[in-house]
């Protein structure tokens, strides 16, 4: 079945804005990408803020029903979470300028941090009570990992750009965030991630 315009719109803008970024793509881009005229893209989407509008409407965020409660959970959940950055990049490397673009979407990063914050929070506190994460060694020891985790989410879409471009080398998100939690893991804990990477 052919697709409607306005989903040809939606995902050719996603294409290029994953590409070039929100700033370097115009509306003219899109419409000559989906081949038709701005006119016809502007009868479906005035400006661009609506096109990321559209975008973030389309997307369907996903955790696992439960927290996460071993190592390999934890693990798919940080894999996904890469799959995620890198196919809605755009997103990540305007974040801070997204949420002065429009009222809407400030209130959809306001709402997935709620729901993903907690999501991590209990995913800690599941993994020490498995025995896989030692104790707090001070209080909010793990609201902070957590904080920790959520800006590493954000931010490493363009810190990976620029580590790519100035060393020639990406940052592996997946690798990076184990490495920052591995003082947390116990014996068993180290040793289930072991099966499954090496550092």
């Amino acid at each position: 079945m052919k697709k409607d315009t306005r989903q040809e719109i939606l995902e050719a803008a996603r294409t290029l804005f994953n590409q070039y970024g929100y700033n370097g793509v115009s509306l003219r881009d899109i419409a000559d990408a989906v081949g038709i005229s701005k006119g016809n893209l502007t009868y479906h989407f005035s400006k661009k803020e609506d096109i990321i509008e559209g975008l973030l409407n389309a997307e369907k965020m996903t955790l696992p029903p439960a927290a996460p409660g071993t190592i390999a959970e934890l693990d798919a959940m940080f894999i996904d979470m890469q799959k995620a950055v890198e196919s809605h990049s755009y997103f990540f490397l305007h974040h801070a300028q997204l949420a002065q673009v429009s009222e809407s979407i400030r209130q959809k990063q306001s709402r997935r941090y709620k729901i993903i914050w907690p999501h991590f929070y209990k995913s800690f506190a599941s993994l020490r009570d498995n025995g896989f994460f030692r104790p707090e060694l001070f209080p909010g020891e793990y609201d902070r990992l957590v904080d920790m985790l959520y800006m590493t989410m954000i931010y490493w879409a363009p810190f990976s750009r620029l580590q790519q471009s100035a060393a020639g080398r990406g940052m592996d998100f997946r690798r990076h965030i184990w490495g920052a939690l591995y003082h947390l893991l116990t014996e068993q804990g180290r040793a289930e991630l072991a099966k499954i990477l090496t550092l």
